[in-house]
């Protein structure tokens, strides 16, 4: 073999290493993409399992509101009754199942207001002391689901 040959060999090794590396070099591309996408999938997967009960929840929640508007307005001569202390423990067992769900009330009375979780709906008289957009009532429950609301609180400021 001539020198000229041995040149134009060595020539062709080169190039095809070179070719050999870069199909190897996107090869471990796209293997390390295929890894971050599972592992995206993964994590979509979890969200929308945590978020599964979301539209159940959301259902739910104005039959809470009904309970608590008819034990807030409970007859007095009645209030003691055996009856109203079992429709009392009913909801307890209902917010106690909210809260296995990821489900929280939203803070609001003595809070300042934050558009995220509280939606104005009026305005209250505010006193002489009284912080500009302190909540001053709460007109409907707030709740959020692991951390993500899912229904503001409806509520008064000053």
């Amino acid at each position: 073999m001539t020198d000229k040959e041995i040149k134009k060999l060595q020539k062709k090794i080169n190039q095809l290493k070179k070719q050999a590396e870069e199909y190897l070099n996107g090869w471990k591309r796209a293997k390390a993409d295929y890894i971050n996408r599972e592992r995206e999938i993964e994590k979509e997967k979890a969200e929308w399992i945590k978020f599964a009960n979301k539209d159940l929840v959301l259902q739910l929640l104005p039959v809470l509101d009904s309970l608590n508007q008819s034990l807030d307005h409970i007859p007095k001569d009645i209030g003691e009754s055996e009856w109203v202390k079992g429709v009392a423990q009913i909801k307890i067992q209902f917010e106690k199942f909210l809260q296995g769900q990821g489900i929280e009330k939203i803070k609001t009375v003595g809070e300042i207001f934050n558009p995220e979780y509280h939606e104005v709906i009026g305005k209250g008289e505010a006193g002489e002391k009284s912080k500009e957009n302190v909540i001053v009532q709460e007109v409907q429950t707030g709740y959020m689901m692991h951390n993500k609301v899912i229904r503001t609180a409806k509520v008064i400021i000053n």
